[in-house]
């Protein structure tokens, strides 16, 4: 088969463009040709008005039509799987791929379908405004959820001005949730029936991660790990809340601080170690007797979860989103409540504890990944919604 991978890169490469080349390499060695169509955000940077013109190129650009449309009757692919179309890609092209005779995949990173910033969480809480209330995208406006009045409303306009020409609707065959949560939530306030969507999570290869280093293998210091961005919306304050009610434990957090965000003050039990390579990533699960996620939003498949039960690490995660499907409902890790420092506090003292039973939990998780979240599993999801009426 021959697979069309459209996608918007971000400013700062992330998980969506690590989700992309996944995909293609995966294609690829099973002996599809791949066709990658690829714009970036940077290069609003370079253009005469900048993001004024970028409100209007979400809408409708008339040269990634243009070209989306010449790649189509060029290379007649036989599928594409979509990405991120915003701000310089727009959901206009998706009408030119349905025209095309191409058969249409969207994998959803978030949840832009109903929320214009695509993350329900706004002002410090999780907000479903856009599902339910009057409005719908103009609460993003009235809300300013972006952070400017200007941004709010480029945001507000394009999610608008996607869902009244039915971009998405009309003209994507197959939604690729990363969970049931997000395929039910998705389907209930867009209307698109559900059995227009598939639950696909993301995966990870074995061969392509480190080795832990003999060192870290040994030392087994039984600290607990943070991987992931520092930040408001992932809940650093709660991490190190956590932190205080056990002041005999190390905690060790991998990531840096979001832009613009100041980190609390930071607990003596608690380092900090910043932006790791993916060497000292498997070094640093090696070690350690759990993982924690203190997301207060509806994360959507975070892949550094599924990384933590791949080394064997146990995790806990909030009763929030799909998050407590990836532990599979607390077999290989633990779902405590959001938001509660307290009983996330009481799961690291267990594994603390009883070392041997986190390590049994993490032993399912290592499981859970190689069946559910690895390379075939993901290959055969892929192509069966790929083949699935053609």
């Amino acid at each position: 088969m021959k697979f069309l991978i459209v996608h918007n890169r971000y400013s700062r490469s992330g998980g969506e463009e690590g989700v992309v080349e996944f995909q293609r390499r995966l294609l690829e060695r099973r002996g599809h040709s791949v066709v990658v169509y690829e714009r970036a955000y940077d290069e609003v940077r370079r253009w005469r008005f900048g993001r004024f013109a970028a409100l209007f190129s979400a809408l409708y650009n008339r040269r990634a039509v243009g070209e989306v449309r010449r790649i189509v009757r060029r290379e007649r692919p036989d599928v594409a799987i979509v990405h991120n179309l915003f701000p310089v890609v727009s959901g206009a092209v998706l009408p030119v791929l349905k025209r095309g005779g191409v058969r249409v995949l969207m994998t959803l990173h978030n949840y832009r379908l109903v929320c214009p910033i695509g993350l329900f969480y706004t002002r410090g809480e999780i907000c479903e405004r856009c599902g339910f209330a009057f409005g719908r995208e103009w609460n993003c406006l009235r809300r300013r959820c972006e952070g400017s009045w200007a941004g709010s409303f480029g945001f507000s306009l394009r999610g608008w001005w996607s869902r009244r020409r039915g971009y998405f609707s009309k003209s994507v065959d197959r939604f690729l949730a990363l969970s049931a949560f997000q395929r039910e939530v998705v389907s209930r306030y867009t209307g698109i029936p559900v059995e227009r969507f598939a639950v696909v999570p993301n995966a990870v290869d074995p061969a392509e991660m480190p080795v832990p280093t003999r060192e870290a293998l040994e030392a087994r210091r039984r600290y607990v790990a943070y991987v992931g961005r520092l930040s408001a919306e992932k809940g650093i304050d709660l991490l190190f809340e956590t932190a205080r009610l056990l002041p005999a434990v190390e905690f060790r957090v991998a990531g840096e601080a979001a832009e613009g965000y100041r980190l609390p003050e930071v607990p003596e039990n608690v380092r900090l170690m910043g932006k790791l390579d993916r060497q000292q990533l498997a070094d640093l699960y090696a070690g350690a007797v759990g993982a924690v996620v203190t997301s207060r939003w509806y994360e959507g498949f975070p892949l550094t979860v599924v990384e933590a039960m791949y080394y064997g690490v146990p995790v806990a995660v909030p009763e929030l989103a799909g998050m407590p499907e990836m532990v599979d409902r607390g077999r290989c890790g633990a779902i405590y409540a959001p938001g509660s420092a307290k009983e996330l506090a009481e799961v690291v003292r267990g594994w603390v504890d009883e070392p041997q039973r986190a390590a049994e939990l993490g032993a399912g998780g290592r499981e859970r990944v190689l069946t559910c979240y690895g390379p075939e599993a993901y290959y055969r999801a892929l192509i069966e919604n790929a083949t699935d009426g053609v």
